[in-house]
This record gives structure tokens, C-alpha cells and sequence, in this order.
């Protein structure tokens, strides 16, 4: 071999020392950063939070049971207002909706023109026939005493008997005139009381005390006796109906203590008693209506109000949790709590069905399980916990 091959094979070993000397250094750095990532994981996976808590035992206690049902404000009696006489023209309406009015009061006005020139007429009948029978009976007067006179007379023969007969005929004429005379003043006193009552139906008069709700006509229209003119309402007491339905129906009953709670009037109560269950149900809900009657000496309960009613079923002896254990599994509704079991946080799904003060009533739970109240809305099922006291707000960061 030459000197010139020698001399060029040099730098090419030279190069290939180089390139594996490289590819060994990067392997080695490739396998130290891999040892360090295994390591860090592992170290990372040794490490658990311990999560602190505080938990209150599930309870037995004694509920009250209340059924919550929703209901509607109605008066204690509905009216609507009509007019006796058709096609008269209404002359004047004295009150608006909502005003309250009083038994006895002129609600509306129809126009009595006619009915008052007819009751003048029959009036001056009346007078008439009065003074008839006056004139009448002063005629009468003097032919009785004729009679009785020429009566006598003619016992003593001093008058002839035709001259009895007249006078005798006269007095009965003047009895049957007045008769007749009477007969007519009756007739006309008929007639008058007929009109007064007639007079009496142009004016609507409240039929009780109560408040308006519904006013159909103005001034100017006509009546008519198939469509009323107003609508009156009692409210001194009211009705609130609501629908109970099928599976509760055999525990409420009259006598039932109810509460009744109003929108409108959020910080009132209104106590009463069931006081109306329907016996029958309806086909379409499965369910029956109920009253409860309530004073409303006030006025604050108003028809049409949306009320919320709770009747009192008795007492029940439930499994209780805190209300503040509660949590809901985002859009289902579902409830659920967080139990401590060999030091780990355990999530259980629950029924709720109803509460009392801070407590709720579950089902899914034993009484005494230990049901995490504080601290559960960090955790997770299956987290590990420690059960802390009330300074749980100075525990801060994970433990190991």
C-alpha cells in the first residue's frame, strides 16, 4: 500500500470513531432521562393527599311528614250580577272592578222613565178610586139614614110602601157602588206595588258585601237578562283548592291541619283545617281536589293567588342526614353524600323525600354510618381522609 492510501484511510476511522463515540453518548443521555422520568413518576405515585373532614353520624330521629301541594286562592262565594228587564238602556254603573261594595248598595241604574209615567198613572187610578168611594160612602151614610127613617115611618102607616122600596133600592145601589169603587183602589194598589217592584228591578243592588271583579257593561248599553252586568265576589273568607293525589288520598281528611303560604305575602302563614275532600277523582290527574277554609278578615288573600299548601300527615321515624352533606350529581338531580370507610371517602347515592330544621331524610344509609359534612366538595370517590374537628380551615396542603 502506498503512503497516500495510508494517509486517507486516517481521517475516514477517525470519523467513524466520532460518530459512535456520539450515538453512545446520546443512548447514555436518552437512558439517564428515562431512569429519572421512571423515577419521578414513581416517587410521584408514593405520594397520596390525605384529604381532612368533618362528619356528623347519620341519625334515627322523629319527622313530622308534611304533603306540599300547590293550590289557587278562590272567594268564598262567586256572583254574577244580572238585570231583571231586558232592553232597557243602562243609565249609569257606580262602581269599577276591584271596588268594595256593601249589601244593599245601587250597583247600577236602568233608565225608568216608562216605569215611573206608568206608576203616576196608576197612582192617580188609585187616588181616584179613593175619592169615588168617599163620595160613595157620605151618599151611603144619608141613604141608611133614610132607610131607618122611612122604615119607621112606614111601621107607623105614615108613608106608603113604594116610597120604602125606593129609598131601600137606593142604599143597595149605593153598597154595590161601592163595592165596585173598592174593587177598582184594589186594583190600582196592584198595579202600584207591581210597578214599585218593577222600579225596584231598574236598580241593581249589591246582594252582599263584597268586592268587584268584573264589570261586563257602560252607560248606554241595553240590558239583557242572558248576560250579567257584574261580577261580585266574597272575600270575608276564602276557598284554597288544591289537587291531592291518588296515593295520598287515604290520609287526608276533613279536620286535617294545613299551612297555607302565598307568594304575594312571603312572610306570612296562614294556618287552617282541611275542610272538603272530594270523594271522587279526576280521570285525567288520578287525583281529588280539597278546600281548606281561611278567614281573611283583611283582605290580603286575593281570588287567583297561586298558594302553597303543606298538610301535616303525622310523625315518622326516619334515617337523617345534615342538609349540608348533600350533593347533587350535575344534571340529574340525584343526590348523594360521601361516607367514611377505613379511612377513605366513599360516594353513596341517596333518596330524599323530605326535611325538617337542618336535617333531611334519606333513604340508602343506616343510622350512625358517618356521613362527611365538611370538606366533601373537594373529594373524590375512593380519596383518602382524616377525620378532623371543627379547625379544619387551618389544615391546609396534603400530607404524607
Amino acid at each position: 500500500m502506498s503512503g497516500n492510501d495510508t494517509a486517507g484511510a486516517r481521517p475516514k476511522r477517525t470519523g467513524m470513531t466520532v460518530a459512535a463515540l456520539a450515538v453512545v453518548g446520546f443512548l447514555v443521555f436518552a437512558g439517564f432521562n428515562l431512569y429519572r422520568f421512571q423515577n419521578r413518576k414513581e416517587s410521584r405515585v408514593d405520594v397520596e393527599t390525605i384529604r381532612p373532614v368533618r362528619v356528623s353520624p347519620a341519625r334515627q330521629m322523629a319527622m313530622t311528614r308534611w304533603l306540599e301541594l300547590t293550590g289557587e286562592v278562590r272567594p268564598w262565594r262567586d256572583v254574577l250580577v244580572f238585570p231583571k228587564v231586558p232592553g232597557q238602556r243602562i243609565e249609569s254603573v257606580a262602581v269599577q272592578t276591584g271596588d268594595g261594595v256593601k249589601a244593599g248598595q245601587t250597583l247600577v241604574r236602568l233608565d225608568e222613565a216608562t216605569v215611573r209615567a206608568r206608576l203616576r198613572e196608576a197612582r192617580s187610578a188609585w187616588a181616584a178610586a179613593q175619592a169615588n168611594i168617599e163620595r160613595i160612602d157620605a151618599n151611603l151614610r144619608v141613604l141608611v139614614q133614610d132607610r131607618e127613617r122611612f122604615t119607621a115611618l112606614y111601621q107607623e102607616k105614615a108613608v106608603a110602601r113604594r116610597q120604602l122600596d125606593h129609598i131601600v133600592a137606593e142604599t143597595e145601589a149605593a153598597q154595590a157602588a161601592r163595592g165596585g169603587a173598592r174593587s177598582q183602589a184594589e186594583q190600582a194598589r196592584a198595579v202600584i206595588a207591581q210597578l214599585s217592584l218593577a222600579l225596584a228591578d231598574h236598580r241593581i243592588e249589591a246582594p252582599m258585601d263584597a268586592v268587584v271583579t268584573g264589570r261586563f257593561f257602560d252607560p248606554g248599553n241595553l240590558s239583557s237578562t242572558d248576560h250579567p252586568l257584574l261580577k261580585l265576589a266574597d272575600i270575608s273568607r276564602v276557598k284554597v283548592t288544591a289537587f291531592v293525589s291518588e296515593a295520598y288520598l287515604p290520609e287526608v281528611h276533613p279536620g286535617l291541619a294545613a299551612t297555607v303560604r302565598i307568594d304575594a305575602h312571603p312572610t306570612l302563614r296562614f294556618d287552617g283545617t282541611v275542610s272538603l275532600v272530594n270523594a271522587a277523582l279526576s280521570p285525567a290527574t288520578r287525583s281529588a281536589d280539597i278546600e281548606v277554609h281561611l278567614d281573611n278578615p283583611d283582605g290580603l288573600l286575593q281570588p287567583g293567588m297561586y298558594a302553597r299548601v303543606a298538610l301535616e300527615l303525622g310523625q315518622q321515624e326516619v334515617v337523617a342526614v345534615e342538609r349540608d352533606a348533600l350533593l347533587r350529581l350535575p344534571g340529574t338531580g340525584s343526590d348523594y353524600v360521601f361516607i367514611v370507610t377505613d379511612q377513605r371517602a366513599v360516594q353513596v347515592n341517596l333518596e330524599t323525600w323530605m326535611h325538617q330544621d337542618r336535617f333531611v331524610a334519606v333513604r340508602g344509609l343506616e343510622a350512625g354510618t358517618p356521613v362527611v359534612v365538611e370538606g366533601q366538595g373537594s373529594l373524590r370517590h375512593g380519596d383518602r381522609v382524616r377525620v378532623v374537628g371543627d379547625d379544619l380551615g387551618r389544615l391546609e396542603g396534603p400530607a404524607e
